[in-house]
């Protein structure tokens, strides 16, 4: 175990215990010592990262703020418009909603025919799956 791996380090308030790589290279699995397990991109967590507890205002600006400029220099490489800018904020938006709902959608099929949206899901459905959680 390297030194740097005996170092005491938090993601906002919460000591990491452990900390490994998943199936996918990029992808890093984090173990608190409360037990609970969170799953980060080697970019972010590289980010985040810190030798003492911080508030999770600090930590959303530690997660947000690295993505802003990277964003920003693609926008300029890009040379997108100003007048582009609404445009492309609602394009990113619609892509992000299309492809949350699609991952619910897929999460519900589990449960039930594939509904053809989330709104779809019934209370039936809702029951079984929380009364699947409390068996566990």
């Amino acid at each position: 175990m390297s030194q740097e791996d005996q170092v005491t380090k938090y993601i906002g308030q919460k000591k990491v215990k452990q900390v490994g790589k998943t199936e996918n290279v990029e992808i890093i699995k984090v173990t608190y010592e409360d037990g609970s397990v969170e799953h980060f991109s080697h970019l972010m967590l590289s980010k985040i990262v810190t030798l003492e507890p911080i508030d999770l205002s600090a930590l959303r600006d530690k997660r947000v703020e690295p993505m802003v400029e990277v964003v920003l220099q693609i926008l300029r490489d890009w040379g997108i418009k100003l007048s582009e800018l609404p445009y492309f904020a609602a394009k990113l938006n619609q892509s992000l909603d299309y492809n949350y709902k699609q991952a619910l959608t897929m999460l519900w099929g589990d449960w039930m025919p594939k509904p053809q949206d989330p709104e779809d899901v019934d209370l039936i459905t809702v029951d079984r799956v929380l009364r699947s959680k409390d068996a566990k």
